[in-house]
């Protein structure tokens, strides 16, 4: 049934209940039948979810093949080093991601809410959730609406629906409201009260019509019920990643058995080999470290006011490429200032410039209740009362008392029929009266020519039209107590606006430094929202924006997103149209943060890329629709979240090219000494401690690296970019090239003089290892000379390529490494010469840098 267009003794015949309530019997029956007034939510995960959730990864799959094969063989310790850092990984993932949820839910208000319902003829405060379908309930001043309700009786009733509509202007209720319209969208259903809002101003009894998910906001809340997980860029790239590596993989094996059986190699040679080059070509530390790169982040992020609820959306908000941003409570303040007063001869005039009478008028015809509490004002009530009322008093605060010790003579209160609200007070003995309202209302009744109602009214639509809610005044002296609506005096016009935030604008223009392209989508009008934009330099032409008329017909024609792909204003949209411009815009080929508060906007969140609620003025449902939450509430906090994004995939790739390129240099070396039959350079245990223990601890390091002095002024990565791009198969090869083939001629040249395997192989390991310390430092920047990056940055891996070394020589001396990994000690001659060798690494990759500087 439509509600809002039945009378109310056909809402209570079909609920089958009366104004007297319901009686106890009859709540417990409908309650075991409906249900509690509880929203769906999704499930929470257990920790040993979250935890195995943590190996469903191409490349953990390849690693824990790797495990198996050495079980298999009876290679346990290189089994075990497998396992233990996938344990790692794992438990780093498990706790980052539960502490993140722990964090969501400790925004979730702790008190319960209550509204006064007649119960056996009673009226108690019950448990929302205890609410029921029938119920007859009552609200006041402040009050939350629990569930959807058709009016019965309202008294001055205005109501904030700006989380369900995206609404910031309070609208006005009427129980004697009927419509013959069906259709009739949720801000127009004056008779109606929805869950989620709140009574600003008045008093109301009402009837339960729907609970839980039969609620506007349940109906929102079943969109999201839809299974629909877009991955992150960097899933995407991993993925894409790890199917190459897997590729590789086989590529190298299947060379070598041909090349063994070419050679007529044993069986068992053939196996041992295989094993040492897959080993080569895993990158075994690959998921700690983009662990330890994305918990990094995330750190930094929850110091700046942003939960991070997936470690993966990290990188996610640094690669997007479009913001599509609710605007009430995001990008303005979700509260009605006065910006300046109009007065008649066209003078804007600032707060100190305001006539007295007007000052007068402002917290004398007013509705709104003041309370001083020690040194702070509370204000209750319409928020454009609210908003007179503050600007009165922030230019005088004996205003307060100016009202409070007011004689009322009479008041005319403000109904939407009226659109205006007067009064009538004695002051020093006189009468005097007030009117505010719209001006096409308050110019009948004020002395003016036709000539001049009609300037007023042509100001007002001007002011309207660049986004201004407008609210004349007047006044006059009288004989009389009582308001006599004539011969008014015409003061001017207050403009009212949702102010932007303090920071707002800055961070829009960081973002768009970055090529990140903004919008603004919103339920609010047109002229408001283009308002807004054209001050935040979102959009500077009317033909940006689109109203929901417009959506509504673009949809029908097909949704061809190129018929929006320019648009930068979506005015007057449903929680449906807003999913539809993200897909829009992702067909487009960007990746799409959506950032938004209210229950309206908690589609759009789940169907983005990335999903950013507001933590402070959000509702649960958008909280749990997204990916990150904003403790804040800022826009900055946002451009904070890319910057931080895009440091940890810088860091990401260089681990990346750390361990691929010193994995290539491993394959190398191995196929080198296979195609010039001498023993293989390094064994598998060999080349699992340099892949998982000395790397393994630079690669740590290296990913908690310190932007770049560029992070916010590139373009983002075009979504679809893989990892192994022109510029990281440059360096890779380049540096993987001269690391195994050096290692290689290091090797042959101790075997032909004499030296004997493990001697040689012993060699070679030191070799490797201080390949490794040199080149983490390579690997830091792509496109910058390591002698212009300020190494101390990062102490931490300074920290660690010492301790790196340390180890590996520890392991050449202490009896039990020797027996695992062959290790022996070498003179520091030796050391020395080696290292030689190892520093000319870093000209060689100066050289790249310089010879293909174009490709970056």
């Amino acid at each position: 049934m439509n509600y809002h267009t039945k009378t109310i003794d056909t809402i209570l015949d079909h609920l089958e209940t009366t104004k007297n309530g319901l009686c106890a019997l009859e709540t417990k029956k409908r309650i075991s039948h409906f249900g509690k007034n509880i929203l769906p939510s999704e499930s929470k995960k257990t920790v040993l979810n979250i935890f195995l959730e943590q190996f469903k990864s191409p490349v953990i799959y390849i690693l824990l093949i790797a495990a198996a094969v050495s079980f298999s063989i009876k290679e346990f310790t290189d089994a075990f080093f497998i396992i233990v850092i996938l344990i790692i990984n794992s438990v780093i993932g498990t706790y980052q991601e539960y502490t993140a949820g722990q964090k969501a839910d400790s925004l979730k208000q702790s008190v319960k809410t209550y509204v006064n319902t007649i119960r056996d003829g009673n009226v108690l405060p019950i448990d929302s959730e205890l609410i029921t379908i029938g119920d007859i309930v009552f609200f006041e001043t402040g009050s939350k609406v629990p569930a959807d309700c058709r009016l019965i009786y309202s008294n001055q009733l205005s109501v904030d629906e700006s989380l369900l509509t995206g609404e910031s202007v309070n609208v006005n209720k009427n129980h004697d409201f009927i419509t013959d319209d069906d259709n009739l969208i949720v801000a127009d259903r004056l008779n109606m009260l929805h869950a989620g809002s709140f009574i600003t101003k008045g008093r109301a009894q009402a009837v339960v019509t729907s609970i839980a998910q039969d609620t506007q906001v349940g109906k929102i809340a079943s969109l999201l019920a839809q299974s629909y997980n877009p991955k992150t860029p960097l899933i995407k790239r991993m993925e894409g990643f790890s199917i190459n590596i897997a590729k590789i993989i086989g590529f190298v094996i299947i060379l070598f058995v041909l090349l063994g059986v070419y050679y007529q190699f044993s069986l068992k040679e053939i196996f041992f080999v295989s094993v040492a080059l897959a080993v080569s070509s895993i990158p075994e530390g690959l998921p700690v470290a983009i662990t330890i790169a994305l918990s990094a982040a995330s750190i930094i992020m929850s110091k700046r006011n942003v939960i991070v609820r997936k470690l993966a959306a990290i990188e996610g908000l640094g690669s997007c490429t479009f913001i599509a941003s609710d605007k009430t409570g995001t990008l303005t303040k979700n509260i009605l200032t006065v910006d300046c007063i109009v007065t008649m001869d066209n003078n804007f005039k600032t707060h100190s410039q305001v006539d007295q009478k007007i000052l007068d008028g402002f917290i004398l015809c007013n509705e709104a209740s003041i309370k001083q509490k020690d040194n702070s004002i509370e204000f209750l009530g319409d928020q454009v009362d609210i908003a007179f009322a503050q600007y009165a008093i922030k230019a005088d605060k004996n205003y307060i008392d100016k009202k409070k010790n007011s004689i009322v003579n009479e008041t005319i209160p403000y109904e939407s029929q009226r659109a205006f609200c007067a009064t009538s007070h004695k002051i020093n003995g006189q009468n005097i009266q007030y009117i505010k309202g719209s001006a096409e209302t308050i110019i009948k009744f004020c002395n003016l020519s036709d000539c001049q109602k009609q300037f007023i009214l042509e100001q007002n639509s001007k002011l309207a039209g660049n986004g201004f809610k407008n609210i004349a005044i007047a006044y006059k002296k009288s004989d009389e107590k009582n308001i006599v609506l004539e011969q008014f005096e015409y003061l001017g016009t207050a403009t009212l606006i949702d102010p932007i935030r303090d920071d707002t604008k800055d961070s829009i223009k960081l973002a768009q430094q970055a090529g990140i392209e903004v919008s603004i989508v919103t339920g609010d009008h047109p002229n408001t929202a283009y308002y807004i934009a054209k001050e935040l330099d979102i959009a500077v032409d009317k033909d940006e924006v689109i109203n929901g008329e417009e959506i509504e017909q673009w949809i029908k024609n097909g949704e061809d997103e190129k018929q929006i792909e320019h648009k930068r204003v979506f005015a007057r949209v449903s929680p449906e149209h807003k999913q539809k411009i993200v897909t829009a815009f992702q067909r487009l080929g960007h990746f799409v943060a959506v950032t938004g508060d209210g229950v309206n906007d908690a589609p759009a969140l789940k169907y983005a890329d990335i999903g950013i609620s507001m933590g402070k003025s959000g509702t649960d449902v958008a909280r749990q629709s997204s990916d990150m939450i904003l403790t804040d509430d800022a826009f900055s906090s946002i451009v904070n979240g890319i910057k931080e994004g895009r440091v940890a995939y810088d860091n990401i790739r260089s681990v990346i090219h750390l361990l691929i390129s010193t994995g290539f240099a491993e394959i190398v070396l191995i196929i080198l000494s296979v195609l010039f039959h001498l023993p293989i350079a390094l064994l598998p245990v060999q080349l699992l401690w340099l892949n998982l223990v000395t790397n393994g601890i630079q690669h740590v390091a290296l990913s908690l690296g310190k932007e770049e002095d560029d992070v916010l002024k590139r373009a983002p990565r075009e979504p679809q970019e893989p990892i192994f791009n022109k510029v990281m198969i440059s360096r890779v090869v380049t540096s993987g090239l001269y690391m195994g083939i050096t290692a290689f001629l290091v090797f042959y040249i101790l075997i032909n003089s004499g030296y004997n395997e493990d001697s040689a192989r012993n060699i070679t390991l030191l070799l490797m290892v201080l390949f490794e310390n040199v080149h983490v430092f390579n690997s830091k920047s792509e496109k910058v000379s390591i002698f212009k990056i300020d190494h101390l940055k990062n102490k931490f891996l300074l920290i660690s390529v010492i301790a790196a070394q340390l180890i590996h020589i520890a392991s050449m001396y202490i009896p039990f490494m020797q027996t695992i990994l062959g290790t022996q000690p070498v003179s520091i001659t030796v050391w020395l010469m080696l290292l030689i060798i190892a520093l000319l690494l870093i000209v060689v990759m100066e050289i790249e840098k310089i010879i293909f500087k174009g490709l970056r």
